[in-house]
């Protein structure tokens, strides 16, 4: 029962009046450990289950002894938690070091400082403790939604500072609160300003993790049949793009990535070591026009830099910064560890690859041997038949076309002979396993072949007009190289699924999720395109904003700023005018806000009103006694109802001084009409 008391008490201590030192710890321990549950939020996500359920653990185990008023454990416990918690992450991720093992530490660590705050000074620590851990949640996303829940951690740890520096007579709940959200929005101008005008260096400020750009989504450096289809149901974003003119239809938006020339039976992978040198990329254009677009890719992790097939031109790039492969692969130097953007030219007409030779093209001819009899059976039975490669070509897309094959985004395993399983077996798979059966086969019939991946169209986002490719559009293709034609794009998923190709990833989605409930919601298509467009808006604006646009911005306002100094001093003369400013604002003298005495100054006018008019040194009580004989009876009980209520906010206790009994007086002074 005793307990049940203690928390209620403690309850109520969050917004009133303490009479004891011991509540108001429990008051600042309460609000601290909430605002530290917003800080930690974050990150629960990201860390292993086991380090997320030992904070939650620490954190309920310190606000059950709280509520109940218990002691703290002894050292010899925390000593030994601590322990565990560093074997624990050390067991778990093999090192110390890094930024996973060093944000698990952290928040491990913070649900231990908990169970040992004694002291004011402790509450404090645990504090810019929080702060720091806000920054990390920044190394796993820096999207709005990680921006909105790092701004209302932060409004708690002020509110939860504010809330430590009263006495025994303090504020509201509501009034803290507010008082911290005007800090933050005092606090929004010098940081735009420092936004706009700190310098942007070429690279990180500080070297980040070797962990901290892993496991990026995406293209994988192999391709195993059936890889490409755990993409086929992630709505990430690979990147976007904008057209500057008219856009090619979306069965031509071929954005190619890595091509994989080198097989050992079961997966694809790079051509590491070519039989012969392979030439230099040679891309002839038909007299098509030119596409121009601007590309804005997500961190992958990767060296690919996304491009429509063919590209000619890159820029908006360090010079030298991405390469045209000899397979038409446009590659960055550097790994893309953050948002990249960069325009490009591509020609969708184009002659690729006539400067191949006889030695150049054996690279592509090669097959494991032991492997796909059956493959190689029938590409002997159709090389006797037909002599042209092009209409060998043309025959296995027939085959793929008029025999039972399906298209399916769960497709049956396959064995050890993965193309002769696939061809004669099963018949059923997703877009790599008809690129890499059908490059296997174009092989045994000594056609030159390769597997290209990459994305394959995209979606319009009607709001603010840029395509959207996700991981959702990852496809694979085959190129075969056909004389006087050079390299020759042959997709065989328009021969299984043109669905696929012509209308999108989306169009073989189930119909749960193209219609939630079995409702076709228009109103949900345009709540994703504007959230779309709103965080598109955030990466182009915000946290794309680098060197060469704060260079841009800055020559858009008239500021010809070309090194470090003249920025600086253009960003201390801008703080020094905006403190300027808010001095000029908050330090004027000002007449003090007194809700009693407005309430009993407008009394006195509508007294005035009817010629009772109050001397400078009347009081209350006197000015009352005058107004009686002038106001009927109902009135002057009005006015002795007003006059005792301000006696009693002016001169009373101080508990009298409360919000309801102000908003009653005001009531009654709006009331009195004489």
């Amino acid at each position: 029962m005793e307990a049940g008391k203690g928390l209620r008490y403690s309850l109520r201590a969050l917004g009133g009046r303490l009479g004891e030192q011991w509540e108001r710890e429990r008051r600042d321990t309460l609000f601290l450990m909430g605002a530290t549950l917003l800080a930690v939020a974050p990150h629960l996500i990201h860390l292993p289950w086991w380090t997320a359920l030992g904070f939650l653990v620490l954190f309920f185990w310190r606000l059950g002894l709280v509520m109940s008023g218990r002691w703290l454990p002894r050292d010899s416990v925390r000593w030994f938690a601590a322990a565990a918690c560093t074997a624990a992450v050390l067991a778990h991720y093999k090192t110390l070091l890094g930024r996973d093992p060093g944000v698990a530490l952290l928040v491990l660590f913070l649900g231990l400082k908990l169970m040992e705050m004694r002291v004011r000074r402790d509450l404090f620590v645990v504090t810019f403790l929080c702060f720091f851990l806000l920054l990390t949640s920044f190394f796993y996303s820096q999207t709005m939604l990680t921006g909105a829940l790092t701004l209302l951690a932060v409004l708690g740890l002020l509110t939860t500072m504010l809330t430590m520096q009263y006495g025994a007579n303090e504020q509201p709940v509501s009034r803290r609160v507010r008082t911290a959200g005007g800090l933050l929005l005092q606090a929004l101008p010098i940081a735009a300003l420092f936004f706009v005008l700190f310098p942007r260096v070429q690279g990180p400020l500080w070297g980040l993790p070797d962990d901290a750009h892993a496991g990026g989504t995406g293209l994988s450096e192999s391709m195993r049949p059936g890889q490409i289809s755990e993409l086929s149901q992630s709505d990430d974003i690979a990147f976007r793009v904008r057209f500057d003119d008219t856009p090619p239809l979306p069965e031509r938006m071929y954005w190619r990535g890595p091509t994989f020339g080198q097989f050992d039976g079961a997966v694809w992978s790079p051509m590491r070591k070519p039989l012969a040198p392979v030439p230099l990329p040679s891309i002839q254009g038909e007299g098509s026009t030119l596409v121009r677009y601007t590309v804005t890719l997500e961190a992958h992790n990767r060296n690919w830099l996304f491009a429509l097939e063919a590209p000619v031109r890159i820029d908006r790039l360090p010079q030298g910064a991405a390469l045209l492969m000899p397979d038409m692969l446009l590659q960055a130097r550097e790994r893309v560890v953050e948002r990249l953007r960069y325009n490009v030219e591509s020609t969708t007409g184009y002659t690729f690859g006539l400067n191949e030779t006889p030695l150049s093209l054996q690279n592509w001819l090669a097959l494991p041997p032991g492997f796909n009899p059956k493959t190689l059976e029938l590409a002997a039975r159709w090389r006797n038949e037909e002599p042209d490669n092009a209409k060998l070509v043309d025959r296995a897309l027939r085959m793929f076309n008029r025999e039972a094959f399906h298209y399916t985004l769960k497709p049956p395993l396959l064995g050890r002979d993965s193309a002769d399983d696939f061809l004669f077996r099963t018949r059923s798979g997703f877009c790599e396993h008809y690129a890499s059966a059908f490059v296997v086969l174009m092989r045994a019939l000594d056609i030159p072949a390769r597997v290209v991946t990459g994305y394959q169209g995209g979606e319009l986002n009607p709001v603010d007009g840029w395509w959207v490719v996700r991981q959702a559009d990852a496809h694979a293709w085959a190129e075969v190289w056909l004389a006087g034609r050079g390299w020759t794009r042959v997709d065989p998923t328009a021969a299984i699924a043109p669905e696929r190709i012509e209308r999108g990833s989306r169009a073989l989605q189930p119909a749960a999720v193209e219609r939630p409930l079995g409702l076709d919601l228009p109103l949900l298509a345009d709540l994703r395109f504007n959230l779309d467009a709103l965080s598109n808006a955030w990466n182009q604006w915000v946290l794309s904003y680098d060197h060469s646009r704060q260079m841009r911005l800055l020559a858009a306002l008239g500021l010809g700023i070309d090194d470090w100094g003249q920025m600086i001093g253009v960003l201390a003369l801008g703080m020094a005018l905006m403190i300027g400013v808010v001095a000029l604002i908050t330090l004027r003298p000002r007449r003090p806000h007194d809700p009693v005495a407005r309430a009993y100054h407008e009394f006195c006018l509508r007294l005035a009103a009817v010629g009772v008019t109050r001397a400078p040194h009347e009081t209350s009580h006197r000015l009352l006694e005058r107004a009686e004989h002038a106001l009927d009876p109902a009135l002057a009980r009005q006015a002795r109802g007003i006059v005792t209520l301000y006696n009693a906010l002016r001169y009373g206790p101080a508990d009298r001084n409360e919000r309801t009994d102000v908003r009653h007086l005001r009531s009654l002074v709006k009331a009195f009409k004489p």
